[in-house]
């Protein structure tokens, strides 16, 4: 299973003929958490009816998984056109042959994970991945690819374009990392502090080449308490200011955690969708068995049977807190920070 920005790749799937419809009940078995939609006629109760394109793709395009269109490419092209925006934003999108025989990555090839996809199925499929990418044909080290992989996010999206042509042109791209690495750096990517291209990868930017890329690590838990049906927007803005007083931007946080009886908050799920962050959740016996100094309230220990939410489900989650309890407008937040280090 293919792992983007740090979830398990889900399929968004549209086919427009009967050999089509076939080949989307394949992808459904290979990827049970996907939909799949096909004209009615099409449809035999895997496949749900397709009503227009357009509103098909428009409601999908953003939602972080990956659209996968059964026919020809250029219904895949019209289909996504009014909807394209950035490299950062860009849904995942790709074309298969109804025979399942080619399998084309048409957008966000590297931070959507396209490219990865694509390769799978065509493994799963017995088709052929067709990568058009540049630094993928040519064996060069692909920053924006491997920080996806890394679940890392590009902080300056247009520097991408820059650091790749260096690398294709066969210059030199320097690195400056705040967390430790392993393994071999890759080819053309040095340590040389000099260099006129570089890759940064720390939380806060300080841009120490003349052309930096800097690659922030998802690596910050938010700790959520809150009341039931408590609205996203105030749930955002009480983050937001946690991580203002923290000095840390908000695309560093990859998970939020709370207790299980806010499993099915709406609000919690639709932040996270909004940062594209993981959410999960704990026991209140799991949140009061982990041990450390936490601001205790015997109002919460009543409510939930946990004396503290935020703070205890952030060390649950395994990270070192780094801010106390947050509270306001029936919100508490905690950050913590996950150990990380730089892998090639």
């Amino acid at each position: 299973m293919v792992f983007v920005r740090g979830r398990a790749v889900k399929l968004d799937i549209v086919a427009f003929t009967a050999r089509g419809a076939a080949l989307a009940e394949k992808l459904l078995e290979l990827y049970p958490s996907s939909c799949a939609v096909a004209p009615q006629n099409y449809c035999n109760g895997q496949l749900q009816p397709l009503s227009y394109l357009h509103d098909w793709t428009h409601a999908r395009f953003q939602t972080g998984r990956t659209l996968v269109f059964i026919g020809a490419a250029g219904i895949a092209v019209r289909a996504i056109a009014p909807f394209v925006s950035n490299k950062a934003s860009d849904a995942a999108v790709i074309c298969i042959d109804e025979g399942g025989e080619n399998i084309i990555p048409l957008l966000s090839g590297h931070i959507g994970g396209a490219n990865r996809v694509a390769r799978e199925l065509a493994k799963e499929l017995g088709g052929r991945a067709i990568i058009t990418t540049a630094t993928d044909l040519s064996g060069v080290f692909a920053v924006d690819d491997w920080a996806a992989r890394s679940n890392c996010v590009v902080a300056n999206v247009s520097v991408i374009k820059d650091i790749s042509a260096a690398l294709l042109d066969g210059k030199t791209v320097g690195l400056r990392s705040d967390f430790p690495i392993t393994g071999e750096l890759p080819r053309g990517v040095c340590d040389d502090p000099a260099a006129y291209y570089g890759v940064e990868l720390a939380l806060l930017g300080t841009a120490p080449f003349p052309c930096t890329l800097h690659v922030m690590p998802r690596i910050i838990v938010a700790g959520i308490g809150c009341r039931r049906g408590i609205a996203p927007d105030v749930l955002k803005a009480r983050l937001r200011e946690a991580l203002k007083l923290a000095s840390l931007p908000i695309e560093a946080v990859g998970i939020v955690a709370s207790i299980d009886i806010k499993a099915g908050e709406l609000g919690l799920h639709t932040l996270c969708d909004s940062i594209n962050a993981k959410f999960i959740t704990f026991t209140a016996e799991e949140l009061m068995s982990v041990q450390g100094e936490f601001e205790k309230s015997e109002r919460v220990l009543n409510a939930t049977g946990a004396d503290n939410v935020c703070q205890r489900a952030v060390s649950c989650a395994g990270a070192r807190l780094i801010t106390g309890k947050i509270a306001g407008e029936g919100v508490t937040v905690a950050l913590g920070i996950l150990d990380w280090e730089v892998r090639f």
